[in-house]
């Protein structure tokens, strides 16, 4: 019998553009895994610091998870473009985004979260995650809040509207998980 919890989905599994897969569990739950084989969109490393729409709980099972918070003054000047992601779903999967504004970034000291840790992101909080190897996680959905999720990229680069969340099949996504978690056994 399924939980009252379950929501069935179009995708249970899927690619993100930054590196990692997503696998919709039961409820709020989703299972991240981080590949250092995996495609990201082609501006990944000049646009990788984004927010979210809600809060979470992030647990990781495998590897070590970075994560790196920003302070973000939006003006005018800016280091960075504010990409609104509150477009329609394109038929590659991502929303069609747009540029919203500037924004100036700060750094917050770095966090290195182990496994068997959990670490806490509230909603509209700015941050990135450059895991260089394989990273398991089990994210949780607090809250969700009505603004829809940003992401920053430098100025002078565009925003890569063109990256495919379908390009590999569900069956080699799920090679990529079961792969994660062989190496991270082992380890």
């Amino acid at each position: 019998m399924l939980s009252k919890d379950f929501t069935p989905t179009a995708q249970q599994i899927s690619l993100h553009g930054l590196g990692f897969i997503q696998v919709k569990l039961c409820g709020a739950q989703r299972l991240h895994v981080w590949h250092p084989d995996l495609p990201r969109r082609a501006c990944w490393q000049h646009s990788a610091i984004h927010n979210h729409r809600f809060s979470f709980a992030s647990r990781v099972l495998i590897g070590e998870q970075v994560n790196q918070r920003y302070n973000v003054v939006e003006g005018v000047n800016g280091s960075h473009d504010i990409i609104s992601h509150d477009g329609p779903r394109s038929e590659k999967g991502g929303r069609l985004s747009f540029v919203s504004g500037q924004a100036c970034i700060d750094a917050m000291p770095v966090e290195t979260i182990l496994s068997g840790e959990t670490y806490y992101m509230p909603e509209g909080q700015y941050h990135e995650t450059p895991n260089t190897g394989i990273v398991v996680t089990v994210l949780n959905k607090l809250s969700e809040g009505t603004i829809h999720a940003c992401s920053l990229i430098e100025r002078g680069y565009a925003f890569d509207q063109d990256f495919d969340r379908f390009q590999l099949p569900s069956e080699r996504l799920w090679q990529f998980v079961l792969d994660a978690f062989e190496q991270g056994g082992s380890e």
